[in-house]
């Protein structure tokens, strides 16, 4: 994350030809204008539809800062009603998409607040589904293992406010300058590829991972470290950078197929849009795994996006990954060897992850649901 960050500084570019019902910042490298930060911070409030642009627009930011029984209030208010997530007497700039109810707020030096005016919250509180028990406990393990095996993903915890659980989650689209929090802008890959959010599902007209590869291959630029895992050979169209987020994205696919995660859809994922048009894939979001849950027959579960011609967990095989690899134009069997790899590797580190959690006293059932579960598909798909 400080990798993709550091490249993002005070200056954006963004175009102005074209905009989504006049409230999209979309790149352009070729053609646009070249804001400072102040100036598009300012271009932003002239587009942004909210009463309240004189006090967007204030130099002075106040917080409302919260008690730790003030949090759990907010948080039990989301969880009784999704719609909670603001309070009348908030002033500041939000927008937090998704259907999982979840409230945004800055923490600084320990402290929770509700900042005003262009003050960027820093966090995200996501409270348990009443549908699905420990969904909090899910997402921060599936989080870790992610970055155990390698995937960027958001850094994320698991907190209690008085009888209150959410899953904290840092937002990646925040950078530290000169002792103040700045936006960093993203666009999910719906939004990036001009999708209606209601068509984020492939099966409903939605994005396949053949467009959001070329979204890539189109738009990423730069140098990778030098430890970047690589299917995609770099070569003189494709650059470092590139081949660095195109691979991410696979590796995405293949670890939500090993997890079970059936709610990667487009809006799921996103770009990182810094300065003078750099854009980069952000940090995986949002990952948590269907088949800790006894309702759920795993041989139904289908994934947000095809693998071939599948959906079906269950019909997804070698042969699959390697019509995928045809279809973006990569080696199918080295990715065929990337997902056996992975697989083989999943057990060790989520038990890791897993005795991590257990030893922090979140003793909750999903993580030994998940441990056992997901350890034993992998060791079956290992072999495939």
């Amino acid at each position: 994350l400080e990798a993709i960050s550091a490249g993002f500084g005070e200056e954006y570019r963004v175009a102005t030809a074209q905009t989504h019902r006049g409230m999209r910042l979309l790149l352009s490298r070729d053609r646009g204008a070249t804001f400072t930060g102040k100036q598009l911070d300012e271009w932003q409030i002239a587009m942004c539809p909210m009463s309240t642009a004189a006090l967007l627009s204030a130099r002075a930011s106040k917080v409302e800062w919260l008690t730790e029984a003030d949090v759990a209030a907010r948080l039990r208010d989301l969880r009784a009603d999704p719609s909670a997530w603001r309070r009348t007497s908030d002033a500041g700039q939000f927008s937090l998409a998704g259907a999982q109810p979840k409230i945004a707020f800055m923490l600084d030096r320990g402290r929770w607040g509700v900042p005003s005016g262009r003050t960027p919250t820093t966090h995200i509180l996501k409270p348990p589904s009443g549908e699905l028990d420990g969904h909090a406990e899910n997402e921060h393990l599936c989080l870790a293992l992610a970055r155990a095996l390698g995937l960027p993903a958001a850094r994320s915890e698991v907190r209690r406010f008085e009888d209150e659980t959410a899953i904290m989650v840092e937002r990646y689209d925040r950078v530290r300058a000169s002792g103040a929090v700045r936006r960093v802008h993203q666009e999910d890959l719906c939004q990036a590829l001009g999708v209606h959010p209601a068509k984020k599902y492939q099966n409903e007209g939605g994005p396949s991972p053949r467009e959001m590869i070329e979204l890539l291959r189109a738009n990423v630029r730069g140098e990778p470290p030098d430890d970047a895992v690589n299917t995609f050979a770099v070569n003189e169209t494709a650059t470092p950078f590139m081949v660095t987020d195109m691979n991410t994205f696979l590796g995405a696919l293949i670890f939500n197929w090993l997890i079970g995660g059936t709610d990667a859809h487009a809006k799921n994922y996103s770009l990182l849009i810094g300065a003078g048009g750099s854009v980069r894939l952000a940090p995986l979001y949002d990952l948590a795994s269907i088949l800790a849950y006894p309702q759920i027959d795993p041989r139904k579960a289908k994934l947000a996006m095809k693998v071939g011609d599948e959906y079906r967990l269950s019909n997804i095989g070698a042969a699959e990954w390697r019509k995928l690899a045809a279809e973006v134009r990569t080696d199918g069997d080295a990715l065929v060897l990337r997902a056996r790899a992975m697989a083989s590797e999943l057990p060790d580190r989520l038990n890791d992850e897993a005795g991590k959690l257990r030893k922090a006293g979140l003793k909750h059932r999903i993580v030994g649901n998940l441990t056992s579960t997901l350890t034993e598909r992998a060791r079956r798909l290992a072999g495939s």
